[in-house]
Formats: C-alpha cells, structure tokens, sequence
C-alpha cells in the first residue's frame, strides 16, 4: 500500500540519493552500497514504525521480479557473436566453477556449522549464484575486456537457473525423514523438465515477442511508453509462462532477452533505458529493504563461524573453482583473477534465502536454522562492500589485461 510508512521512507530515501547521485559515483561508492547502508543506518529509528508493512511473500515477489528484469536486460545487451566466439569461458564456469563452488562450499560449512550435510549443502547453494548487478559500474565499461564482461554477465545470468532446482532438491530432502524416500526419478525428470520447459519458453518469448515489438513500433503502431514497457512485460511473459507450465522462470527470462533478434535496435535501445531508470529502482529498493530488514534480524545470530564462511565464501569458495574451471582457457593470470574474484552474491542469494526461509522457518528456538540464516545475510553484506570497493582495481586490472 503506497499510504504504508514504508513507501514513503523508500521513496524519500531514493529521492535523497538521487540528489547526489553524481557525487557518490565520483567517490567510488557504488549505488548498492549506498541503499544497503542507508536501510542499515535507519533500520534501528524506523523498523518498528515500518514493521507492520512487511511481508515475507511480498519481498519474495519483489525479488523473483526485480532478478527476472535484471536477467531480462543483461541478456538483451548481449551479442549472440560474442556467445559463440567466447563460448568457452561461461561454459567452463557454469560446468566446471558452478558445481565445484557448491561442493567446496559444503565441504567447509559441514565442520563449521551444526545442521548436517543437508544445511550445509543448503548454505552452499544459497551462496553460489553471483549477482552482475552489484558490478555494472565495472561491466558497462568498454575499454574492460570484452570476453571478461561477457562472460560473467552470461554465467551470472544463467546460474540463478541451473542452482535454484539444486536447491530445491536438497530441501525436498531435508522435508523427508531420510534421504532414501527422496523419488530420484522425479526430480531427475523435474530438473530435465525445468531446463526444457524454461529454454522453450524463453527462446520463443524473445523471438516472437521481439519480432512484434518491433514491428509494431515501425508501424508506428505502439507508443513510446508502451515500447519502453515492453520490457517488463516480456520479461513477465517469459518468467511466468515457464513457471505456470513447470519449467525455470530464471532461465526462461535470461534466454528471452538473449533471443531478442539482434536487429532490433529500437526494442534494445529502449530496454536499455528501462533497465537504467525503473529496472534500477527496483533493485535499489531491493538492496535497501536488505539492509532495513535483513542485516538487524541476522546480527544476533552472526558468530565466529559465521565471519569465517563469509569470508572464505567469497574468496577460497568462489576463487579455487573458478581458477580451476579456466585452466588451459588460454587467459593471462589477471584475467582468470579478475573473473575468479567478481562472483558478487545479491539479489539471486536474498532471493533463496527467503524462499529457505518460508520452508524451513529461522527463529530462535533453532539455533542451526538463525546461523544459517545470519551466516548467508552477512555473505551478501560483506559481498556488497568488498565487491564495490574493489572495482576500481579490477578495472585497472582488466584494462592491464586488455593492453598487455
């Protein structure tokens, strides 16, 4: 409800960042940073004003729609040329890196935490999606190397998809009483059914959606406006008829906006402007409700295991796989470091969390449960920070790779 306390503290506090927008950027604080700390800083004056206003559905929907559209616009920017010609690198990361970072990561939250192989494994995957979104200021520059931006744009648009029937599997297992009442048919047919399904799905979204676009807009026979809200409305197509017909709404949508036909300048043009003004919004909102809501209920339950996961998630968890994933890809040192380190957790971590959340419950009275909990909120805070404020070194660092 827009007369809620809540949306007016989020549109004030866009408004006031809005205002010095320009000299934040030229601090190197990125926008992320900004509103995650904003909801952190107001969390204690305003919460229990806020509190009635919040709803666990309600920000899984604003999630699963805020990813969807981000997916969508990423993948519209790309170049099918550039999948083919730099193929190699997002393959090797998603079939390689992907399920190494999940094994890695529950081979180390095990002897760390108390839950079991299946909490562990349930951390892991929750951590193992990265988030492009917290680094556009790094990936929307073009003297980076092409195959470097490429590359984790497609790996991270497309491991939201590939993790998310991994983790449902794992609580499908952690709801039965032992692991051998799990059907392992049906969810080898429910996985084959979600990567079918949703690539169908999102292919034919994007071709035939964009071909009637764009005609209609050459036409003459679509506004501006509309043209502009075509964005969200495929992006909604493609999520939402792969979920209703059982498929993977993540892949769908990513494949949509990849499959947009190419010659379609205008369509491209004007997602693109979505993406910059309302698809922004939204995720900025989403970044500050994380810092409002999120940060002050996961600090009771943060420990010293907590702070060594986080850290060995976003370093030895993300890195050793990667690294490992482009030997003999034929990338200088800097290169395979570059794209190592820039596995950011974000909107895709927040998202699994919430849906964790709804079936398993966090609370007190459940230790293992609240640390599993604080442990993947103190990731993707520890995530936003270091990620943005080491992009200006790995820019330098990339740009070294491209001229070297």
């Amino acid at each position: 409800m827009l007369a809620e306390p809540l949306a007016l503290l989020i549109a004030a506090v866009v408004f006031a960042y809005a205002l010095f927008s320009r000299k934040t950027e030229q601090a190197a604080l990125t926008a992320p940073m900004m509103f995650t700390a904003l909801g952190i800083l107001l969390g204690p004056v305003s919460l229990n004003w806020v509190a009635a206003d919040i709803d666990g559905k309600g920000l899984m929907l604003l999630a699963e729609f805020t990813l969807a559209l981000i997916l969508f616009v990423d993948a519209s920017q790309i170049e099918r040329a550039h999948l083919v010609k730099f193929e190699v690198l997002p393959i090797r990361l998603l079939a390689i890196g992907l399920p190494l970072t999940m094994i890695a990561g529950t081979l180390l939250a095990y002897p760390l935490f108390g839950g079991g192989w299946l909490l562990a494994a349930l951390l892991a995957i929750m951590l193992t999606p990265t988030d492009a979104a917290l680094a556009q200021s790094i990936f929307n520059k073009k003297d980076i190397d092409e195959s470097l931006r490429h590359s984790i744009t497609v790996e991270s648009g497309l491991n939201d998809g590939i993790a998310l029937p991994v983790l449902l599997f794992v609580l499908a297992m952690l709801a039965s009483s032992a692991s051998a009442e799990v059907d392992h048919l049906h969810w080898l047919l429910f996985i084959s059914q979600q990567f079918l399904i949703g690539i169908l799905c999102g292919v034919l979204t994007g071709r035939v959606g964009g071909l009637l676009t764009e005609t209609a807009a050459k036409r003459q026979w679509m506004t501006a406006p509309f043209q502009r809200l075509s964005a969200p409305i495929l992006a909604l197509l493609a999520y939402s008829g792969a979920e209703v017909l059982g498929g993977n709404g993540f892949i769908a949508v990513f494949l949509a906006g990849l499959f947009l036909q190419s010659h379609h300048t205008l369509v491209l043009q004007r997602l693109k402007e979505f993406g910059e003004a309302e698809g922004q919004l939204l995720s900025l909102t989403m970044f500050f409700l994380f810092g409002l809501i999120f940060v002050p209920d996961a600090l009771p339950h943060i420990t010293l295991n907590s702070w060594i996961y986080a850290l060995l998630s976003l370093t030895v968890i993300r890195m050793i796989p990667v690294l490992i994933s482009l030997t003999g890809a034929g990338l200088p040192l800097n290169a395979r470091i570059f794209l190592a380190w820039f596995g950011p957790r974000g909107i895709a971590s927040i998202l699994y969390l919430l849906l964790v959340s709804e079936q398993l419950g966090f609370s007190d009275s459940n230790p293992a449960h609240a640390e599993l909990f604080a442990t993947t909120v103190l990731t993707v805070l520890l995530s936003i920070f270091l990620h943005g404020m080491s992009a200006r070194f790995f820019t330098r660092l990339s740009v070294a790779t491209k001229h070297g």
